[in-house]
């Protein structure tokens, strides 16, 4: 694993606790985790854990 994937993974960990503990808006969740924007966050949320953060937030 190379050092920009760890921190992506370990982005993607802080994003979920956000998304479990607070009803913050998923752009306000992105910007607090480094994303340059929902965008990003979504395109390697989707890739690191399968789904979209919207429709894992709602499945948690």
């Amino acid at each position: 694993m190379t050092p920009y994937q760890w921190l992506l993974r370990e982005r993607i960990t802080r994003a979920r606790t956000l998304l479990l503990e607070t009803d913050a808006a998923l752009s306000e969740v992105a910007i607090s985790c480094g994303f340059s924007d929902q965008s990003h966050f979504t395109r390697v949320f989707s890739n690191v854990v399968g789904t979209t953060p919207g429709i894992w937030r709602r499945n948690a």
